[in-house]
């Protein structure tokens, strides 16, 4: 391509030289030939920078709406406070309700259906799209809900009663077997969770 418009350039520069010598009409055959050789090299002229501005790869990255029932948000865009410091138990809750999803697979519509009754009842959440979308952007597609269960352990041993955590691992199991039986993985997430949260003291727990 290069020399292509190497040679189209010479061409043209040697018919304009040409057509300041020569009569017409054998002049104007020579500019129909220097017409085609300009057209030739600006068919294949390098792509100015205005036109790589517009480029797809060049646009500025900007964060996707949240899209309930796919995977939203690029979370690595996203600026959020560790898990750890959270002081919301019912946002700890949601969050750990969609991370268990989100560990293996996408959320469905009928886990976030599921979620969604257990935010009304028993979590009593009155906002609950507003809450799912600040417990969404705690979570990550493949993220191993283990360590995000561990971060979050010491609010909900020092916040529930030992009938609420036992209701709240009642809730998970609930959203795991939304969208067909529970995985291994996510089972054996909820035995883990629930052995932490009914042998452990709050005061060994808190940070």
């Amino acid at each position: 391509m290069d020399a292509i418009r190497k040679w189209a350039g010479w061409i043209a520069a040697l018919v304009l030289v040409s057509l300041l010598l020569l009569q017409v009409p054998r002049g104007i055959f020579l500019l129909a030939i220097a017409a085609g050789a300009g057209g030739l090299y600006w068919l294949t002229r390098p792509k100015t920078k205005g036109s790589a501005r517009n480029s797809p790869s060049s646009q500025p990255y900007g964060l996707r709406p949240l899209n309930k029932g796919v995977d939203g948000p690029d979370p690595a865009a996203l600026t959020r406070r560790p898990l750890h410091q959270l002081q919301d138990v019912r946002l700890a809750a949601v969050v750990l309700m969609i991370q268990l999803v989100r560990t293996g697979a996408p959320l469905t519509a009928a886990e976030r259906n599921v979620i969604y009754d257990l935010m009304a009842d028993p979590l009593k959440i009155e906002d609950r799209q507003a809450l799912f979308e600040a417990a969404w952007q705690l979570t990550d597609r493949g993220r191993v809900f283990s360590p995000v269960a561990d971060d979050l352990t010491p609010l909900l041993v020092s916040r529930l009663t030992m009938d609420e955590r036992l209701q709240f691992i009642d809730m998970l199991t609930r959203v795991a077997n939304a969208y067909g039986e529970a995985s291994d993985l996510q089972q054996e997430a909820i035995v883990r969770l629930k052995r932490r949260l009914t042998t452990a003291r709050a005061a060994n727990l808190q940070r």
